[in-house]
């Protein structure tokens, strides 16, 4: 009976011996899968083989339409449109100023063209490539190392230098780089030396007075000789007189 029992409950219980565990590998769809050999071999005979060509390799290249010449570049109409325009305003300004900026914002680059309006003086902003082009085979040639990094330009059509230097001074932001007054190009030390010289009219009324004073003086010179030898004239023709009359009375 115990044995019986003992058989019953060991045929109920779970044993890990008797366990089915179902597995199931992952799909690999980074590895292609082989094409058929029925199929490879019906794909080997149907491909298409090129006849070796007879020609040397030197008379197959000379013959070849594939080589392509050097395509010519196209003039960008945009860009001759602005270095024209560049151009123009260049050859019309009497003054050229070129400044470094340091990041300037909108509002601070319109502050500077506000105060730079009230003396005539108007700011432009272009590219360096535009400005380089622009300027190319024209006298203005010798400001091209000035463009460069991040530049903006003050123009004027009159010699406003001191002005110029006056309303830019206290602004961190922009540094001055050269530039080109009438017809000589200058450095910001030459631009501060011929801000620092008086008007023109100054200048011409100074030279005037000087060429005035060069000619007045011979001419004083001329006149103090000829008022000498009348003095001397006519005290010599007094003395001969008396002479003359003295001989007389002897007589």
């Amino acid at each position: 009976m115990a044995t019986f029992m003992w058989k019953s409950v060991s045929a109920c219980t779970w044993t890990p011996s008797s366990m089915c565990v179902r597995t199931m590998k992952s799909i690999n769809t980074r590895k292609k899968k082989p094409m058929h050999i029925m199929r490879a071999k019906l794909m080997a005979v149907a491909e298409r083989k090129e006849r070796p060509d007879p020609r040397s390799l030197a008379e197959q290249c000379s013959m070849r339409k594939s080589i392509k010449q050097p395509a010519t570049e196209k003039p960008h109409l945009v860009r001759e449109y602005y270095a024209s325009l560049c151009r123009q305003v260049f050859s019309a300004s009497k003054l050229i100023a070129v400044y470094h900026t340091e990041g300037l914002s909108a509002a601070e680059q319109n502050d500077i063209k506000r105060r730079l309006r009230k003396n005539n003086i108007s700011l432009k902003v272009y590219g360096n490539s535009i400005v380089q082009e622009a300027i190319t085979g024209t006298e203005l040639e010798s400001l091209r190392p000035l463009f460069v990094g991040s530049c903006i330009i003050a123009l004027s059509e009159e010699l406003t230098v001191k002005e110029l230097l006056k309303a830019t001074r206290r602004i961190p932001k922009i540094h001055l780089l050269g530039g080109r007054v009438g017809d000589q190009l200058m450095s910001p030390k030459g631009m501060d030396d011929y801000s620092k010289l008086p008007p023109l009219e100054t200048l011409q009324g100074q030279f005037a007075g000087l060429l005035t004073s060069s000619l007045s003086r011979p001419y004083s010179l001329l006149q103090a000789n000829q008022q000498r030898l009348t003095m001397n004239l006519d005290q010599l023709v007094k003395q001969g007189g008396d002479s003359v009359d003295g001989t007389a009375e002897d007589r």
